[in-house]
Parts: C-alpha cells; structure tokens; sequence
C-alpha cells in the first residue's frame, strides 16, 4: 500500500547522529509503504549513505537561497505529502514551500541542557505543523512551548545488522565490558577509568577478573593520550584492559560477545543509537543517564543507571551488575534482544512515524 511521498531534506555535513536520525527516518517509512527521497548536501556523508540505501533524491551543493528555485520545483515533481527538515539552512529554505506538511526535528544536545526562548522558538516553528524528536524529555520540554504537536519517535536501528549472534557470545570466558565510541571527553573514558579501577578493588578474587575493552577512533582525543589516562588510573594494556582504535567489522558479533555494555557519556546522548544497538544485541547496559539514555532502559532488564551515584556507589553497583550479567544465558540474551525490537527496530520507528503523519493529514488533509 503506497502511503504517500515524503521528502527528506538534510543539510547536515557530517556523518553524526542527526545524519542517522534522518536516514533511519526515511529507511523507517519506506517500510511502512511510503515513496522517499532524500536530499542531502553533494558528497556529505548522508548523501552517500542514502545513496547505499537506494533512497533517490536531488542533492544541493549548499541549501542556500539561490537553490529555492530548484527546491519548487522539486517539490512541484516530487509532490510530496510531508516534508521533514533537520534544523539546518533546509529548514529556513522551506519557508518558500507551502501547501505541504512540514514537520521540524529537533534533537541537538542543548535542546536538553540549555534554556529554550520561548518566542525565537515560536518563530522558528511558525511554517511547521509539527516537531519531531527522538525522546520523551524533548517532548516534554518543547510541548510546554510550541503550540503545534510534538511527538517523540525513538530512533530504529537496522535489526537485519544488530542482531544477537549466540555463538559470538559464548566466547568470552572473563566478565567483558565494553565502550563503544569516538574517543573524546565528552564521552567519558577517563571518569569511568576511575570507576573500573574502583571495580578491580572491589571484584572477588575467587571470581576471573573483568576485563574492558574500548572501541573508538581518535576524535578529539588520540589513542595515545587515552592509554596515557588508562595508565593514570595503574591499568594494564592487554591484562585488564584494551584499546581497539579502529573500525570494527562485524560489529554486532562484537557487541553480542559483551557481558555488559558501558555508556559513560558525560553530556550529548539524545538519540542514543550505540545503547539501542547494544540492546539489540541483546546485551544489558550500564549508562550515565544523561541526555535521554535512561529511556533506553524501557524495561525491567534492560541495564541500569548509575546517574547521581558517588563513584564508589557506581562502582559498587558496577560490580553487582557485571557478575549478574555475566552469568547470563544465551537464552535471556535472545529474549532481552526480541524485547528490544519492539522500541528500537526500523519498524517500530516506522509504524511510529506514520501514525503520526496520520494524525496530521487528518487534522489538515489539504497540507
């Protein structure tokens, strides 16, 4: 059944959580039997992505004004039935594209940490018919000011790709936690660097000693400085802990192979796609709890936040969790895995997506 066209504009130059939010928004309603394009800046990374998906669309070179003759008449090709905007120059540019639903992300860590003005955001709206964000905390947040609906969609990951992988999980015979990430501090390495070495104090000596492992490529900290801060805290490449500075094949096998995934993030987290697909995987998760990684603990089972815990409470907490986890069988990881398809698949993103487009061409079925 063919729902309608929506169009995807995304002015977004890197390859970053936004970028994925705005992919998986228009993988997710091409599975519900919608026809999607996607219009991406000429080489950026979404683009050659969509393109990789077999998502068509027109790209721009840099959505500035002199391209609103060349966004009519896409639109005036395409006719779509909805546009979503991802908060770039797309989203003042489709100002000029009326009769159509226009529908506004918003998902950025500020829009969580800093004051919200009332009147700009207002201003900003003022052509949309609704927002979008990926998290319940942003609904709350933005509905108290806009008076157009805003609707939280968790992001959908690719269950085809994150999967658990039963014979991956087998192998690892010591209690393994892993981060997965760009090594910079906002993520948090070196915090919980301190909180694992609390861990090694206080681990059973009867028991095989945890191990970590880090998976990232240097960012805004290099792979040097990291294990000069791993060494600060008398950790020891290679026994109890290891960095792989590299992109990672087969990262779900990876991920299945963990005990209990860490999210030691310090500020950011609003979409939140490394914990889905660590749940995917089926693997519980220990988070930090800010931005909106609580809400990926969206059942009884699904991990734990140490959020507002002194380090040795954390560390302590740590230690109850990582045995449990440990102790898992392969049979809980598949059922914590089937559990996480509900809340974190492409599907249920989609199925989310056109309930809400739904609503809106009831409420303005002219657009």
């Amino acid at each position: 059944m063919n729902q309608g066209v929506a169009w995807i504009l995304c002015s977004n130059r890197w390859n970053s959580a936004i970028t994925e939010y705005a992919l998986s928004t228009a993988r997710a309603l091409r599975l519900q039997g919608w026809t999607v394009f996607y219009s991406a800046l000429t080489d950026s990374p979404g683009e050659r992505r969509a393109r990789s998906y077999d998502l068509p669309g027109d790209s721009f070179e840099t959505f500035g004004l002199g391209d609103v003759a060349k966004l009519r008449r896409l639109k005036k090709s395409l006719r779509p039935d909805a546009i979503f905007l991802f908060g770039g120059p797309e989203t003042f540019l489709a100002r000029f594209l009326p009769g159509t639903l226009r529908i506004r992300f918003r998902g950025q860590d500020k829009d969580i940490t800093d004051r919200l003005p009332p009147l700009k955001t207002r201003l900003n709206m003022q052509h949309c018919v609704a927002m979008l964000v990926p998290a319940k905390i942003l609904q709350e947040r933005f509905q108290s000011i806009i008076w157009q609906p805003v609707q939280a969609v968790t992001l959908g990951v690719d269950t085809a790709k994150f999967q658990f992988h039963p014979e991956a999980f087998a192998v690892e015979r010591r209690p393994t936690l892993r981060i997965l990430g760009r090594l910079d501090p906002i993520k948090g390495h070196q915090v919980f660097f301190s909180m694992f070495r609390q861990l090694l104090r206080l681990w059973p000596k009867n028991r095989p000693e945890p191990f970590l492992e880090v998976i990232g490529e240097g960012a805004n900290i290099s792979p040097e400085q990291l294990r000069r801060m791993a060494a600060d805290y008398r950790l020891r490449e290679g026994e109890n802990w290891r960095l792989r500075s590299e992109r990672v094949e087969r990262i779900s096998e990876v991920m299945s192979a963990t005990h209990l995934a860490v999210v030691s993030s310090l500020g950011s987290e609003v979409i939140c796609r490394v914990a889905e697909e660590f749940s995917l995987c089926g693997v519980p998760l220990f988070v930090s709890g800010v931005g909106s990684l609580e809400e990926c603990l969206a059942e009884k089972g699904f991990g734990s936040s140490y959020r507002g815990l002194s380090e040795e409470r954390a560390a302590t907490l740590l230690t109850e969790k990582l045995w449990q986890a440990s102790q898992e069988s392969a049979t809980q990881r598949q059922a914590r895995a089937e559990a996480a398809r509900i809340y974190f698949s492409l599907d249920a993103m989609g199925r989310q997506l056109n309930a809400m487009l739904d609503a809106l061409r009831a409420e303005d079925p002219d657009g």
